[in-house]
């Protein structure tokens, strides 16, 4: 099966992506956002990598994403599952899964109710990893085979390239500051929307120029007008 035109699209934007900045992390995030925006229920996409065996989460598209792959930890669930019998799994609705009762309890108080997990394959056919997609409707994915078609092959060039080893695993440590601190920009961002009637690019590109002259990340810019709102990362 041959990835629809949009998928193919946005792999080829991707695809130079990674040429320009050769920066893995940033390209894992960039699928993670495309995969969660091609579903219109989708609420969370979350890649892991295996190191030692283990399922590291080295990107998601929000904390609670990162926290049910960290319940799946504990008792098994769809990615574990997935990455074991190097097949794709999908759930379509976790009111009705028996098999994982942590994870489908914690999904259904995270509003989730159907998920999709397929392996991560390296260039020799070996299985690396898993990807994940969460929707908030039932059967979100049963018309979603291109998924793994689409990723699948792209992230397996990707990470027979990337360091599995030590930066993977600090990579995963990070992620739960890296989504604070991208709420905290998306958030100053909806801020300098409403005061100044810019739009959503004006406004991402002026935090990042204001971060630029003054040699500090962006993240901080936003840190500064959270701050002022009474909202900053201080306040949580």
């Amino acid at each position: 099966m041959q990835p629809i035109p949009e998928i193919r699209s946005h792999l080829a934007r991707l695809s130079a992506l990674l040429d320009r900045d050769r920066d893995v992390g940033a390209y894992l995030r960039a699928v993670a956002d495309v995969a969660q925006g091609l579903v219109p229920s989708c609420v969370g996409v979350s890649i892991t990598l295996l190191i030692d065996g283990d399922p590291y989460t080295v990107t998601a598209t929000s904390l609670e994403t990162v926290e049910l792959d960290a319940v799946q930890n504990l008792e098994g669930g769809p990615c574990v599952e997935a990455v074991e019998r190097l097949e794709k799994v999908e759930l379509p609705d976790v009111l009705d899964e028996a098999r994982w009762q942590y994870f489908a309890q914690a999904a259904a108080a995270r509003g989730i109710r159907s998920s999709l997990s397929f392996p991560i394959r390296d260039v020799d056919d070996q299985v690396v990893g898993g990807m994940n997609l969460y929707a908030s409707e039932p059967d979100a994915f049963a018309d979603q085979r291109f998924m793994e078609v689409g990723f699948g092959a792209d992230l397996a060039e990707v990470v027979a390239n990337a360091d599995l080893g030590f930066r993977t695993r600090q990579f995963a440590r990070e992620l739960p500051e890296r989504l604070a601190a991208r709420e905290t920009l998306d958030l100053a961002v909806g801020v300098m929307m409403a005061r100044r009637g810019w739009t959503d690019e004006r406004a991402r590109a002026q935090l990042e120029r204001a971060g630029e002259l003054a040699g500090i990340p962006k993240e901080t810019v936003a840190d500064i007008v959270m701050s002022m709102e009474g909202g900053g990362s201080a306040g949580r």
